[in-house]
């Protein structure tokens, strides 16, 4: 993160010095950077756009490894300034590159390319900053829980229930019901439960409880009593009930991996993961994630403000949250519920592979139910350098709740001036 603060640093030095070029003959090209586990789909979406237009080509790099990677690399190419046009960034860095002022404001373009009866407006409304928007969604995420239904019937078990909200199961309905499912020893053990101690993922639990670890004007709440309580007790099913699989077996094996082969038997994850579930040797099921109001994550693709041909840029923005693209990503199982609304009821009968009918609707119910996570332009620099360390810290055992709440409250004080 020190050579991510570094380099955002030696940006800042340079904007504004990389020259604009003449377009040259030929076809205009439009530079694109997606993290390398958009790999598949981008070839896919880029194959089609550049088959049906001669004026504008796509080109993408889809080398870099992780959000961070992605985020350092578009650093590394503006402050060198190589030809970028799009970048795929997660929701933790978007507001960086817009304080930078690095990302095109395109509030008029998307008012008048982008209605409300063709797009989920709503989630164009939550990228905003100041009122002002500078990117699209790639997709929607959020958390839910899939569960492994031959485990249910055997249990004698009912299913959770479908309804999110006042109706959803409760964290307490969850716990309970994995401590009755977790059984065996060894290498026979099937765990009850798999969530990623990873604070941004337990955000989930504090939700539906009016909690959040952002308080009024940003002030930190990893001293909230109630934000603990929670967290011990996903704390004690990890590390001392057994009903959550270690960090040396995950680590191992994949959590997916566990969940597919039968080895764990609720799995709280984002809809980004249905692909590696659904060819799961069971019957697949979801429902919402306990306490029916889940973790919301968008991740956006911006247009940067250096580009040389703008509205080429915009052509290529267009289509890939337009109708074909979406219906594209649909198809292949790939990257979650989008905001094209046409091709989201197009697809409702055909996506989300290996569940029934309601259980489709129950995702996309999720989006009405779901919650952002707070973020801010120091976020990134929180997230990397100490919310995501004292996780991992949590998630091994090597600090107690309160030694690791302690720690991120004191730092949260510290990096946003309490």
């Amino acid at each position: 993160m020190r050579k991510f603060l570094a380099l955002l640093l030696a940006l800042t030095m340079v904007l504004g010095m990389v020259p604009a070029f003449a377009e040259g003959d030929g076809p205009t090209i439009v530079h694109v950077l997606v993290p390398a586990h958009h790999d598949k789909i981008t070839g896919m979406m880029v194959e089609a756009f550049n088959a049906s237009h001669d004026d504008i080509q796509v080109e993408y790099d889809a080398s870099a490894v992780g959000w961070d990677g992605v985020s350092t690399k578009l650093i590394t190419m503006l402050a060198g300034g190589e030809e970028v046009d799009i970048a795929c960034v997660s929701t933790s860095y978007y507001p960086q590159f817009v304080d930078l002022k690095q990302v095109l404001d395109i509030t008029e373009h998307a008012e008048a390319n982008y209605s409300e009866e063709e797009y989920y407006w709503s989630v164009f409304d939550g990228l905003k900053v100041d009122g002002r928007l500078y990117g699209v969604p790639s997709s929607i995420y959020t958390l839910v829980n899939y569960y492994n239904k031959d485990y249910y019937d055997e249990a004698g078990i009912e299913y959770p229930s479908l309804e999110w909200g006042e109706g959803a199961w409760t964290f307490e309905d969850w716990a309970d019901i994995a401590r009755k499912m977790s059984h065996g020893e060894g290498m026979d053990r099937v765990y009850g439960a798999w969530i990623e101690y990873q604070l941004e993922r337990t955000a989930c639990f504090l939700f539906p409880e009016g909690l959040n670890y952002w308080g009024e004007d940003l002030k930190p709440q990893f001293d909230n009593e109630e934000i603990r309580a929670i967290h011990e007790t996903v704390y004690s099913m990890l590390h001392d009930e057994n009903v959550i699989p270690d960090n040396d077996l995950v680590s191992t094996a994949g959590a997916s991996q566990l969940f597919a082969d039968g080895v764990v038997a609720n799995y709280i994850n984002g809809t980004w993961e249905h692909s590696a579930v659904a060819a799961a040797d069971f019957r697949l099921g979801v429902c919402p994630t306990p306490g029916g109001v889940t973790v919301g994550y968008v991740d956006v693709y911006i247009p940067i403000a250096t580009t040389k041909h703008e509205e080429a840029t915009l052509t290529v923005l267009d289509y890939f949250i337009g109708y074909d693209a979406c219906v594209m990503k649909y198809q292949n199982n790939e990257l979650g519920p989008q905001v094209n609304k046409k091709a989201t009821e197009d697809c409702k009968d055909s996506c989300f592979s290996g569940l029934e009918p309601e259980e489709v609707d129950c995702i996309f119910d999720s989006l009405a139910n779901c919650i952002p996570l707070t973020v801010f332009p120091q976020w990134a620099e929180f997230l990397e350098e100490y919310l995501l360390p004292v996780s991992t810290l949590l998630r091994t055992g090597e600090y107690t709740v309160d030694e690791g709440f302690d720690e991120l409250q004191q730092d949260a004080n510290e990096l946003l001036g309490f």
